[in-house]
């Protein structure tokens, strides 16, 4: 049987009053065979015309160009025109140059651009490769985006609404229309683009999602537009207004997938290809790892990140997996290196990490929960009109609508002081001289030209980011001084005793076989207090009970804690030794005080996926050891995992379906019954949320056919260290990995 071929295009300049039957019946008059799916008409940027998504199958790529070609030449007529155009010639486009929009809610608050990489399309680079075609930013994304409040303390209130678009660019290294095109003509193309899309004065909140090429590509643009040292001063003025309008920047975040900042080794051999095949070996080139003009991009876009008026939140994603029979397009260490950001891996290479073939995929979930709640984030705290932002200490006398931006943006290594005008960029090196790559691959490409270095370390440029200015929430800041962390309860003080007086600790000696992990609870409802003085919270409840557990297993686990944040986890921290370092590190965190719900599945996902990954991978060189010439893989210890929260988790479904996935992998490995243990301690009294972590403890094994791996505990405030105390912060931190310790004292309901 032979298979069907899709292929996509673009209808535009479209009468008002057409509708998708309209569309549908002009294809098929004559091409019935054809199965046209239309999806939602959107009016153009000009506001006078409409367009829409279409996708034909035939039985044969060329059937499915001949059906394009002749719709192009042929009149449409709406069923019941709303004007007196009653008729028009239609485009029909299949390359998605320049700006698409491929799904709008009414009201749009915010727009949302997905700019493609090197080699990619506009429209399939986000499109599944496997049966109907499956375009999340179109087909999932903007309804996930709908099902969410704008403001996640008002689960009731608004909705979001976004408008959602596509940008093509020409960026294909072998063809020869391309053969001149480098990052800063692609950035030029999108800065006209955009500024077309964009009716003037126009202050919607702006998020870009790239892949690839197209991250470099958008951080280009963005120099272009904002940064002092622009190469096309001429232009910039116009530029800017697109991105910065009365004093404030309008990209709300960036999240970047697969993005080489630090190059790609694969451009070594694609400059081959160039060479025989001809095309573009200056855009090569400059993707070659470590190349001058990557390190002009990098440094020039991190002091933008610096900036006080362009601090844009950005997301780092990486490639999990290799190309078969190409590798790592882009390496962990050029995907997320170059900023301090937070990342996330992505169960995919470098080309299916943007494909998601369902809604329900689990990368896909996490990968849209993460986006959707910095969007919340962004829209909830700014409302994104200036008359609700705080006003902000002016850096010079001007207003903001006079002068040049972004004016005197610090370098890294100066210190600054609030009350001076800042001082001006470093005359930008042509080239930037890297330290020497710690790899096991063999770098030989030859880096062109003189560098110059900077005074500071260069790649990635350290980033040391300005004070946040305080904002009031739940728990707002106290204006007197930082108190000191609280002391951890000695270890010696809290194990149990034999008769003859010597410590009895055989059974915490088990922790020595595991790395413990933490998940801390730092979201907006762990800021609720139990009394009216709010002298006792659930956040002051969750540093007790680390006060006294954070001794023991720094005790055992020689090699460190660590501990994770859901919200603060650009605080994330490893391979903590003592007790009082994971205190210190509780009196720097507050909960959230934006809010936005409690999300646990997306932490909890990556670090099961990294354990796992680094599982598997030993499990596969002790496989293939007598034959094996690679290095050797060191045995992950087993895995220890306490997640301290109030159970009041957003993402209930997802929790569990990272539980089970990962149960039904340690199953598929034949790991051993206690390799990954995860002990939920729940602080607080919400029985809702005690009912839920009571089912993750009994019910998902029976339910799922899968090991069990959870445990779950409440915390009750100690009045003394007794032993009833004693053993239960035994069963505490032993329930999830030794199940003589899980017994039926689970959460209270």
């Amino acid at each position: 049987m032979t298979r069907d071929v899709y292929l996509t295009f673009a209808v535009r300049n479209l009468p008002p009053g057409t509708t998708a039957k309209d569309v549908h019946d002009h294809i098929t008059r004559k091409h019935r065979s054809a199965r046209p799916v239309v999806g939602s008409l959107i009016w153009e940027p000009n506001r006078r015309a409409l367009q829409t998504i279409v996708t034909i199958r035939r039985s044969a790529d060329w059937k499915c160009k001949v059906v394009r070609e002749e719709i192009k030449h042929r009149i449409f007529r709406p069923g019941r025109p709303e004007t007196d155009v009653r008729e028009s010639n239609i485009d029909v486009d299949d390359e998605f140059l320049g700006v698409t929009t491929v799904a709008e809610h009414e009201n749009a608050q915010f727009d949302m651009y997905f700019i493609h990489g090197l080699g990619g399309h506009a429209f399939t680079t986000w499109c599944n490769d496997t049966a109907v075609p499956q375009m999340w930013p179109k087909d999932f994304f903007p309804d996930n985006v709908e099902a969410k409040p704008r403001d996640p303390n008002d689960p009731t209130g608004a909705r979001l609404a976004g408008r959602f678009s596509i940008v093509g660019y020409h960026a294909n290294a072998l063809t020869s229309w391309s053969a001149t095109m480098t990052i800063e003509k692609a950035a030029q193309e999108l800065l006209t683009h955009l500024s077309v899309d964009r009716p003037e004065g126009c202050k919607r909140p702006m998020f870009f999602a790239c892949h690839s090429l197209g991250g470099l590509v958008t951080c280009q643009a963005l120099i272009h537009a904002l940064h002092e040292d622009s190469k096309r001063p001429g232009q910039q003025e116009g530029y800017k207004k697109v991105f910065f309008q009365d004093g404030e920047c309008l990209v709300k975040g960036i999240f970047f997938f697969g993005t080489p900042f630090a190059g790609s080794r694969l451009a070594l051999v694609s400059s081959v290809l160039v060479k025989v095949f001809g095309g573009n070996g200056e855009l090569i080139d400059s993707l070659k790892h470590k190349s001058d003009q990557l390190g002009d991009i990098v440094g020039k876009f991190n002091q933008i990140l610096s900036h006080p008026e362009t601090k844009i939140p950005i997301l780092l994603s990486y490639e999990k997996h290799p190309m078969r029979g190409v590798g790592f397009v882009t390496d962990h260490n050029s995907a997320v290196s170059s900023f301090d950001a937070e990342t996330i891996g992505i169960d995919g290479d470098h080309r299916s990490m943007v494909k998601f073939a369902t809604a329900h995929e689990m990368s896909y979930r996490l990968v849209a929960e993460k986006m959707i709640r910095y969007i919340q984030r962004s829209l909830s705290s700014s409302g994104y009109a200036a008359s609700t932002r705080p006003e902000k200490a002016s850096l010079v006398d001007e207003a903001p609508e006079k002068r040049s931006f972004p004016i005197a943006v610090p370098r890294r290594t100066d210190a600054t002081d609030s009350g001076k005008s800042l001082p001006p960029y470093p005359s930008p090196p042509p080239s930037i001289s890297p330290p020497p790559y710690e790899s096991s691959w063999s770098f030989t490409g030859d880096i062109k030209g003189s560098p110059k270095t900077l005074d500071s370390p260069t790649w990635p440029l350290p980033f040391r980011p300005e004070p946040e200015a305080e904002v009031v929430g739940i728990m707002p800041k106290p204006e007197s001084p930082v108190q000191p962390a609280a002391a951890p309860i000695k270890f010696s003080d809290l194990v149990q005793t034999q008769e003859n007086g010597k410590e009895d600790h055989n059974k915490l000696t088990r922790l020595r076989m595991f790395d413990t992990v933490f998940i801390l609870d730092d979201t907006g409802s762990m800021a609720e207090t139990y009394d009216e003085a709010g002298a006792r919270s659930r956040w002051s409840d969750l540093i007790e009970s680390l006060r006294y557990t954070v001794d023991i297993v720094c005790r055992y686990d020689k090699d460190g804690v660590d501990v994770h944040f859901l919200c603060s986890d650009d605080m994330d921290k490893s391979g903590i030794t003592n007790g009082q370092e994971v205190m210190d590190l509780l009196n720097e965190v507050e909960p959230d005080e934006i809010g936005g719900g409690t999300y646990i599945s997306q932490q909890l996902w990556g670090i099961l996926s990294s354990y796992l990954d680094r599982f598997e991978e030993w499990k596969v060189w002790m496989k293939e050891r007598p034959r094996s010439k690679g290095p050797k893989v060191e045995k992950p210890k087993m895995l220890n995992l306490i997640i301290v929260t109030d159970g009041a988790a957003d993402d209930k479904e997802d929790v569990e379906n990272v539980i089970v996935e990962a149960a039904k992998r340690l199953d598929k490995l034949g790991a051993l019954p206690y390799q990954v243990g995860i002990q939920f301690l729940q602080i607080g009294k919400d029985e809702d949320a005690a009912q839920w972590l009571n089912k993750l403890d009994d019910s998902l094994k029976a339910k799922h056919d899968v090991r069990d791996i959870v445990d779950t505990r409440p915390w009750d405030h100690p009045k003394e260290i007794d032993k009833p105390l004693q053993e239960r912060l035994v069963q505490i931190l032993l329930g999830a990995i030794d199940r003589s310790q899980d017994g039926n004292d689970t959460v209270e309901v």
